[in-house]
Parts: structure tokens; C-alpha cells; sequence
């Protein structure tokens, strides 16, 4: 198991986005959500049930570095998307908020994310590790803790 002091880094193999557009009684809502895929080489065995911590980069807006673990429920099954046990999967929704009560947050001017979205008239709120996993690429590092939690 790795912890919040010695991480697994792993490599995003995937990060198929899927956006979303909604019109409903109470307007439009956008959201994006990302089906990310790590390889951990098999180090960082789970199963089915269990969480997987990612750091995003720090530091965060209260000056942590790095910034604090966000878990997220392991979409894969124990031997992974490509069946190797070699893989963990994320289904990741993009966190913004816009002109949304933010108590304990801080909340700045708008800048667009890599997906282009911006709301230059509002205050955002972005969830950092978040946009942070929707933002990668293929290539890229990710450091990885865990896993935790008990099985189904």
C-alpha cells in the first residue's frame, strides 16, 4: 500500500472525455466527465470496492504542498481495463462551480482549464484534483496512493 509520503507514480495510458450538455427546467448545465486509465506495473494490486488516492500538483490555494489526496472509487475490475493487473480506471467528473456558495473555499477571477471553459463574468470555483485528472494526457505522471477501503 502507498501513503500520502511515498506515493506510486504512474503513467496516464488513457483519458477518454465524454462531454455532457443538459437542458432542463432549470437551464443549462455542461459538465465533463473523463474515463482515465493509470498503469501502476502491477504494483498497486486492488479489488473490486476499493478507493485509490491521487495527489494533484501543489501547491494548492492555501499553499500546501502537495496538494491534499482526493479518493476516488476504482472503476475497473481487480485485473484492469486491458485485463493485465497491471491498470487502475477512474470515472472522474469535472468540478465547476459557478457563482455557487463556496463556504471554506476560496474562489478567484476566472481562468479558461485546457478543455477551454470559461466564464469570464462569474466567480468558478474548480475542484483541483478534478480538473486536474480531466486535464492529463496520455504520458503523463500521476502519483497514486493506496488503494483503501474494504472489498464489496
Amino acid at each position: 500500500m502507498f501513503s500520502p509520503k511515498a506515493p506510486y507514480q504512474g503513467k496516464v495510458v488513457e483519458n477518454d472525455k465524454h462531454p455532457h450538455t443538459l437542458t432542463g427546467q432549470t437551464g443549462d448545465a455542461n459538465w465533463e466527465t473523463a474515463h482515465v486509465t493509470f498503469d501502476h506495473g502491477g504494483n498497486v494490486p486492488y479489488i473490486e470496492g476499493q478507493s485509490i488516492g491521487v495527489i494533484a500538483p501543489g501547491p494548492d490555494k492555501k499553499g500546501e504542498t502537495p496538494a491534499k489526496i482526493r479518493l476516488y472509487s476504482i472503476a475497473s475490475s481487480a485485473v484492469g481495463d486491458n485485463e493485465t493487473s497491471k491498470t487502475v480506471s477512474l470515472c472522474v467528473k469535472r468540478v465547476v462551480e459557478v457563482d455557487g456558495d463556496h463556504a471554506n473555499r476560496e474562489v478567484g477571477e476566472d481562468k479558461p482549464d485546457k478543455a477551454g471553459t470559461h466564464f469570464p463574468d462569474n466567480k468558478v470555483y474548480r475542484g483541483v484534483c478534478s480538473n486536474h485528472i480531466c486535464d492529463m494526457n496520455v504520458g503523463d505522471d500521476v502519483l497514486i496512493t493506496g488503494p483503501t477501503g474494504a472489498e464489496m
